[in-house]
């Protein structure tokens, strides 16, 4: 996520530079030709306008969906931090000892419930940052991720051997979504605390709507990461932005040709502003449409679990907390 105000000019050149090249040699080699030759290549302005305005307007309902799916995606880790906190609170509140049971280590069973939680949330952001094979990875966007932020994903086994143990790390990372079996242990060790009479019934189910808040709202995160912005929005919009863009030269040479030839050369850089507009528009829908996939517009799933992590790691009053990640060069991964 860029959390600057304004964007630095260097991100939007390291975005435009290539196109806006193009539509300087484009308009030029137009206008050269229809200079030295006296044969206008113009066309009329009407329909191109007619074409532009169309497309205005798809390339808005398009940016619009993707920006409800980036919105949505950080609605569902705003739940998730919501849920992690209660269930920690529930967890230190309502897990009591057991006078007539020695061998049941209240504290003991607080820590591994609260620490398997940060196991789950980082299972989740790992997972959805796994590659789609709809994303392009190669893209400006991921690029200058790579570039400007030292930001490495650690693999899935550190993240979660560091908080549960050994024969559960080993468990969970022989399934195809370990995050889920991950809140299965939760659940079922809440279930044993709850026969045991460690927690009552009330807040047993108060609890377990927790864990049912948990699954919902990583199923939701699941379906913006498996299902992609339909492709027939995503590839249409920028075949019709660029169809636009190739003929706009046509009609701005046309129109300024009108005003003498030598004005005839204003056709270029009003090319390159308003091809930069429209290419601009179609880039922004294009980066938003997938929040998960460790772009520079992306939702920072990695500051939001350490975010998580402290608060629970302080309601169990431990030292050594790790400090909150901050942004390196305006991005916040």
């Amino acid at each position: 996520m860029y959390t600057a105000r304004e964007i630095k000019f260097g991100i939007i050149f390291s975005f435009a530079w290539k196109t806006i090249l193009f539509f300087f040699v484009y308009a030029s080699i137009l206008c050269l030709i229809s200079y030295y030759s006296g044969i206008i290549l113009g066309i009329s302005f009407v329909p191109i306008g007619l074409i532009g305005t169309a497309v205005a307007f798809y390339v808005g309902f398009k940016n619009n969906s993707s920006y409800e799916r980036l919105w949505e995606a950080r609605r569902i880790w705003g739940a998730i931090v919501n849920a992690s906190r209660t269930w920690g609170t529930y967890t230190i509140t309502y897990i009591q000892p057991l006078p007539d049971d020695p061998d049941f280590n209240h504290s003991e069973v607080r820590s591994q419930l609260i620490h398997r939680q940060i196991a789950y949330i980082n299972a989740i952001r790992i997972q959805l940052r796994s590659k789609s094979a709809w994303n392009d990875t190669t893209s400006t966007a991921h690029n200058i991720v790579k570039d400007q932020v030292e930001h490495h994903e650690s693999p899935l086994l550190h993240a979660t051997s560091q908080f549960m143990r050994a024969e559960e790390t080993q468990y969970v990372l022989s399934k195809k979504n370990p995050a889920t079996h991950i809140m299965k242990i939760q659940a079922k060790q809440l279930d044993d605390a709850f026969r045991k009479g460690a927690i009552n019934e009330r807040f047993y189910v108060q609890m377990m709507s927790v864990v049912q808040e948990f699954y919902n709202q990583q199923g939701a995160a699941e379906r913006i990461k498996n299902f992609p912005f339909p492709r027939q929005y995503a590839y249409f919009s920028k075949v019709f932005v660029w169809l636009f863009i190739l003929v706009l030269p046509f009609g701005l040479v046309n129109e300024f040709a009108k005003l003498g030839t030598d004005m005839m050369w204003l056709a270029v850089p009003s090319y390159m502003i308003i091809g930069w507009v429209f290419n601009t528009m179609e880039i922004v829908g294009d980066t938003s449409e997938n929040p998960f996939e460790n772009a520079i517009n992306d939702v920072p799933m990695t500051a939001i679990c350490r975010t998580i992590e402290i608060d629970l790691r302080e309601m169990l009053d431990e030292e050594n907390i790790p400090a909150a990640i901050t942004p390196v060069n305006n991005i916040l991964m």
